[in-house]
């Protein structure tokens, strides 16, 4: 793993884009899900809430594996991250990124 390659990956906008297309996309689906955090978390995504955005960005460009698949040749490229790739990380980290912004009922944190 390399941070370089994170923080490359972070500050990708094609990168950026397709992890921000994917959380929309899951948004759709985690907006009916029982829990009210997620279902807040999933409504301020459809929002577009720029900060909920921005973190699935910097989580899943930290995600295990992105950096490597990134950089699997030495040389920066973020199409080697698959879409199948973002996904996984994008749902795996749906009650992540829940749990830093929203009490378990669905209530905002206060910063």
């Amino acid at each position: 793993m390399s941070f370089v390659v994170i923080f490359q990956l972070t500050n990708d906008s094609n990168f950026g884009g397709r992890t921000r297309a994917c959380a929309t996309q899951q948004a759709e689906t985690f907006k009916d899900d029982t829990r009210p955090d997620i279902v807040a978390l999933a409504n301020g995504l459809l929002r577009g809430e720029l900060p909920l955005e921005i973190t699935f960005i910097r989580i899943t460009a930290a995600a295990p594996g992105m950096a490597e698949k990134a950089n699997s040749s030495g040389s920066f490229d973020q199409s080697r991250v698959l879409d199948s790739d973002i996904l996984a990380a994008v749902q795996a980290n749906f009650p992540v990124v829940a749990a830093l912004y929203y009490e378990p009922d669905g209530t905002a944190l206060s910063p």
